[in-house]
């Protein structure tokens, strides 16, 4: 199974990266590195994620640090939809994945 990002998700990690970058670039790359980790690994653990209300949509937190992935399981890949940062307005308070 792939992991394809959506052009928002992709935009979205360039914001984390560029954010971060202000302060510390090396610290944006782990970041930024740590999120396509988690990301690949559901290729081979689609299910990992906790469903949400909107059907078929899964969402999984990044351990150590305050980032959510939102993602679908397609028949062949997994669309990563959104990333974002724990504290931001979530999906369901006017987002689009719950």
């Amino acid at each position: 199974m792939r992991v394809r990002y959506t052009e928002a998700a992709f935009a979205e990690l360039g914001n984390i990266f560029s954010y971060i970058a202000q302060h510390n670039r090396v610290a944006a790359a782990q970041v930024v590195a740590r999120i396509e980790d988690a990301a690949a690994r559901l290729a081979r653990f689609p299910q990992m994620g906790t469903p949400k209300y909107k059907p078929g949509v899964r969402m999984i937190p990044l351990r150590r640090y305050p980032f959510l992935i939102f993602y679908t399981v397609e028949a062949d890949e997994i669309l990563v939809l959104s990333v974002r940062h724990a504290a931001q307005k979530r999906p369901g308070e006017g987002g689009e994945f719950e």
